[in-house]
């Protein structure tokens, strides 16, 4: 398997959104290290870098408060701030832009991905029922579409982008 390069983002094109937003500016404004911070709360450094930068959207509430009452921040703002933004994701796998879950990482990606586009890895391949003709994902066992057996040693082939 060909290794990915991971690319440093630029500071400015960190795309935090505002629960990252309003902690990171909260925490500058304070003078404060991930690290101070995150030991204060209970958790590791890296888990609060990526809650700053947007890879974290969904913050338990006891850690939200935490944060608050570190930051000198309002609780409900942070947990609105987190609310906004899983609504926002919400919104995006409803409509059909962000529907595909990586099993690998956990990363949503297009509906027509063929590999993840945060870890690289290959989405499974699909089979097509003989009975109805329903294109099914390689692991399954039975058509969604009429409930029959899929055959186990028909070709998997990769799912045809739309």
């Amino acid at each position: 398997m060909a290794r990915r390069k991971l690319q440093k983002r630029a500071f400015n094109d960190i795309d935090r959104g505002t629960l990252g937003g309003l902690i990171f500016t909260a925490r500058r404004l304070h003078g404060r290290t991930q690290s101070q911070v995150a030991v204060e709360i209970g958790r590791d450094r890296p888990w609060l870098s990526d809650v700053e930068t947007g890879k974290i959207t969904f913050v338990p509430e006891e850690d939200i408060r935490a944060l608050a009452r570190t930051l000198d921040l309002d609780a409900r703002q942070l947990i609105a701030a987190r609310d906004n933004a899983q609504s926002r994701l919400g919104t995006a796998a409803v409509t059909g832009r962000w529907q595909r879950a990586c099993q690998s990482c956990g990363h949503s990606n297009p509906d027509d991905a063929n590999y993840c586009s945060n870890c690289g890895a290959q989405f499974p391949v699909s089979v097509e029922c003989d009975a109805c003709g329903r294109t099914n994902d390689s692991p399954a066992n039975f058509c969604t579409q009429c409930g029959r057996a899929l055959p186990a040693d028909s070709p998997r082939q990769a799912r045809p982008r739309r």
